[in-house]
């Protein structure tokens, strides 16, 4: 439900942390919580396809996945509704609560994405942001990707976005002309009620001092060992409720994906612990805006499965997980057969944790 005459007070926070006020308050916002729009490039887009579950459960589903496929190990998250589908956004809360820590941001404020405060589109497009640019692609039923540069998209660049959508109308062959869009006031940005999912966004931002804050989100953090493997009980039940639920079992083999995953990232945790060597990793390729679709752990060996077309950055990646300190011997391997890319590298035992500050 969009009620223009109840936004709230709008700010735009940047990846260096810069928080610019877009609106002020209307006169029956000021009862709202405050707004914080993140810039494209603290965000990961991905859409999660549950039209062939029972419509009673495909909610839950999505939930399940925003929970268990988070890229990031303390990460917060929003589902849209997409049709039958859910379009799922994550962005990182380890790097976020600091950029607003000394921030004057109510404990109670709502992150979301910028992409939600513009304007429905049609099609295949590419927006031009304040930092970088954003190709989407617009079914009637809303977004079903997106993907965003630094840099303008170019022949390559905009051929490998328009590979990885399924079922979308033909794409021009050329980048469409980039186009700088208003805030709508009608956007989902600021729905009073939404399909969300949202784990402690903010933390209790507003208590007390900077040095307050990031000590309180370090032990939040230091607990999200203790919360996964609540989450893998909870995520096991109802997963096996959701099997049972559909008629045909194949239907909820993601989910069971899923459920793996989060197993695994559990036991590298324990392990480690929630900022060393997964969350290590899943930040790296979180750079490039990309999401593991498999962790496996055994006998001190981190493997990562990406996205097929993640081939094209190897060297970078590798280069990253080398230079982390957290990772050696690292070898990327494609699986043209699974349209993956696979990267097993070895864990140091005595690796550092993650500073808050990277």
């Amino acid at each position: 439900m969009q009620l223009p005459f109840l936004i709230p007070r709008v700010e735009r926070l940047r990846a260096d942390g810069e928080l610019t006020r877009l609106r002020s308050p209307t006169a029956l916002g000021g009862l709202r919580s405050p707004i914080v729009l993140l810039a494209r490039d603290l965000c990961t887009f991905s859409l999660f396809e549950t039209s062939g579950l029972p419509k009673n459960r495909r909610l839950q589903a999505a939930r399940l996945h925003a929970r268990a496929a988070s890229p990031y190990v303390a990460g917060g998250s929003r589902l849209i509704r997409c049709g039958t589908d859910y379009g799922v956004w994550w962005w990182d809360l380890e790097r976020i609560a600091p950029l607003l820590a000394s921030r004057a941001i109510a404990s109670t404020a709502s992150l979301r994405p910028e992409t939600l405060a513009q304007p429905t589109g049609r099609g295949w497009r590419i927006v031009q942001l304040k930092e970088g640019f954003e190709a989407q692609y617009w079914s009637p039923a809303g977004l079903m990707a997106s993907t965003w540069r630094a840099d303008r998209f170019d022949q390559p660049s905009w051929s490998a976005f328009i590979r990885l959508v399924r079922g979308a109308d033909p794409a021009p062959e050329l980048p469409p002309i980039p186009v700088s869009l208003p805030i709508a006031p009608d956007s989902e940005a600021f729905s009073l009620v939404m399909a969300e999912l949202s784990r402690n966004q903010v933390m209790g931002l507003a208590a007390g001092s900077a040095a307050t804050v990031l000590a309180g989100f370090t032990v939040f953090l230091l607990g999200q060992g203790l919360a996964l493997r609540s989450d893998v009980e909870t995520i096991r039940d109802e997963t096996e409720a959701l099997r049972l639920a559909t008629p045909r079992a194949g239907l909820t083999a993601r989910l069971e994906t899923d459920r793996q995953r989060l197993t695994a990232y559990r036991q590298v945790e324990e392990r480690t612990n929630p900022l060393s060597a997964t969350g290590a990793a899943i930040a790296i390729v979180s750079l490039y805006d990309l999401t593991p679709t498999a962790v496996e752990v055994l006998d001190g060996i981190l493997t990562l499965t990406l996205p097929y077309a993640a081939g094209r950055r190897s060297d970078e990646l590798v280069a990253e997980f080398e230079g982390s300190g957290y990772f050696f011997d690292v070898r990327p391997r494609s699986d043209a057969a699974g349209q993956s890319l696979i990267i097993e590298m070895q864990v140091r035992e005595a690796a550092p944790p993650l500073s808050l500050n990277e």
